[in-house]
C-alpha cells in the first residue's frame, strides 16, 4: 500500500460482546488488509487504517454483521503517513478501554477529531 494514500475511521456499535461475530469481525481486517483497535463490551468501537479501499472493504463487511446500533462515524486522512493507529499491524487488536484508543490516536494526529466524533470534546478537555 502506498504511504500517499491511508486513510483512518471510526466504527461506533452498541456493543461487542458475541463472540462468534468478533472472531468475524477480526477475520474481515485480516481479509480487507486494514490495521487497528477494538474495544469490545458497551459501546464497541473499532478505530482503524488502510487504502481507501481496504476501509469501504471492511466497513461494507462488517456492516453485514448486523451489529445493534451499527454506525460508520466518520473517515479522514491519516495526517502523517509514518504513524498507524496500530502501528502498521495487520488486524484489529484489542483494548481495555476507551482511553487507550484516544491515546492511540493522539499518537497519530487525530486526537481531537477522535473526541469531536465520538461527543467527547466537551469544555475543558
Amino acid at each position: 500500500m502506498a504511504v500517499s494514500d491511508l486513510f483512518v475511521a471510526i466504527v461506533r456499535m452498541h456493543h461487542i460482546t458475541n463472540p462468534s461475530k468478533f472472531r468475524r469481525l477480526k477475520r474481515f481486517a485480516l481479509h480487507a488488509n486494514v490495521s487497528g483497535l477494538v474495544k469490545k463490551g458497551k459501546p464497541g468501537l473499532v478505530v482503524f487504517d488502510g487504502s481507501q479501499s481496504s476501509v469501504k472493504t471492511f466497513l461494507a463487511n462488517a456492516r453485514g454483521l448486523r451489529y445493534l446500533e451499527y454506525h460508520h462515524v466518520d473517515t479522514t486522512s491519516l495526517p502523517d503517513k509514518s504513524k498507524r493507529v496500530a502501528d502498521g499491524a495487520p488486524g484489529l487488536h484489542e483494548v481495555e478501554h476507551v482511553n487507550t484508543l484516544v491515546k492511540a490516536m493522539d499518537k497519530v494526529a487525530l486526537k481531537q477529531w477522535f473526541r469531536d466524533n465520538l461527543g467527547m470534546a466537551g469544555p475543558g478537555r
